[in-house]
C-alpha cells in the first residue's frame, strides 16, 4: 500500500495559485502545444467524481489506499488507448507506479501530466524548445541522482525526472494549480498560448484516470466509506 501524506492530498485540492519559486519543465509539449488534449479526454472540462466516492477528496484518499499491484492493469488499459505498443505501455505503467511510490505523487496526476505533454506516448518526442521524452523534460534538469541516468529518451529516466520536478513543485507551492503552471513553464503566461489553462486540463484528466483506477480495482470494494 502506498502512503501519500495528508498534506499533499490537501494541496491537490487547492485551486489557487502561488508565487514561490519552483522548477519549470517545458513551455510546449511533444505535440507542439502543451495544452493539447488527447481524444479520451477532449470533451472533459471537469473531472466527474464517481458517486461511490462522494467527493474529490474521497477519491484522492481512496487512490492513496490502492496497492500498486491492483493499479497496474487498470493503468495499462487506460494508457493503451493512446499507444498500441503493449510492451511500451507496460513499461510506462510500471515507471509511473514506481515513481508515485518513491516520490509520493498520485499516479493519476503523473499520468495526467504525461498524457497532456505527450498524447501519443512517444519516448523520443522533442518539442520545439527542446523538451524531451514522455513528460517533456528540459535537458537542464537531466542527471538527478535519484534517476540514475541523464537519458531523457529512456522511459524510466524521463518519468523519474518529470515526477521529481512535479513533486518539488507541489511541495514548494501552495496549490496544485501553481505547481502545474510551473511545470509547464507558464510563469507569466507569455511562454505558451493558453498556458493558463494547462492546470485545469491536467487536473481534469487526472480525475478521469483516478476514476478508472478506482473502478478497476477490488481492494476498496468492501472498504468502509
Amino acid at each position: 500500500m502506498r502512503v501519500i501524506s495528508t498534506g499533499l492530498l490537501a494541496l491537490l485540492l487547492v485551486p489557487t495559485s502561488a508565487s514561490r519559486p519552483a522548477l519549470a519543465v517545458s513551455t510546449t509539449g511533444a505535440t507542439g502545444d502543451s495544452s493539447s488534449v488527447a481524444p479520451a479526454a477532449a470533451d472533459a472540462s471537469a473531472a466527474p467524481v464517481s458517486p461511490a466516492w462522494g467527493t474529490q477528496a474521497d477519491s484522492l484518499r481512496a487512490e492513496a489506499l490502492l496497492p500498486a499491484s491492483e493499479i497496474r492493469r487498470p493503468l495499462e488499459r487506460f494508457l493503451g488507448r493512446y499507444n498500441t505498443d503493449r510492451v511500451l505501455v507496460r513499461r510506462i505503467s510500471r515507471a509511473v507506479l514506481r515513481e508515485s511510490r518513491r516520490q509520493q505523487v498520485p499516479p493519476s496526476l503523473i499520468t495526467a501530466v504525461l498524457l497532456t505533454e505527450n498524447t501519443t506516448l512517444r519516448p523520443e518526442a522533442r518539442s520545439s524548445v527542446g523538451a524531451q521524452g514522455l513528460m517533456q523534460v528540459m535537458p537542464m534538469h537531466a542527471g538527478a541522482d535519484l534517476c540514475r541516468s541523464n537519458d531523457l529518451v529512456d522511459v524510466d529516466s524521463n518519468i523519474c525526472h518529470g515526477t521529481l520536478i512535479l513533486a518539488r513543485n507541489l511541495r514548494r507551492t501552495t496549490s496544485s494549480t501553481a505547481a502545474l503552471l510551473r511545470y509547464n513553464g507558464c510563469i507569466r503566461g507569455t511562454n505558451t498560448p493558453d498556458c493558463r489553462r494547462y492546470p485545469s486540463r491536467v487536473l481534469a484528466r487526472a480525475g478521469l484516470v483516478r476514476r478508472e483506477l478506482l473502478a478497476g480495482t477490488t481492494t476498496l470494494a468492501m472498504a468502509p466509506r
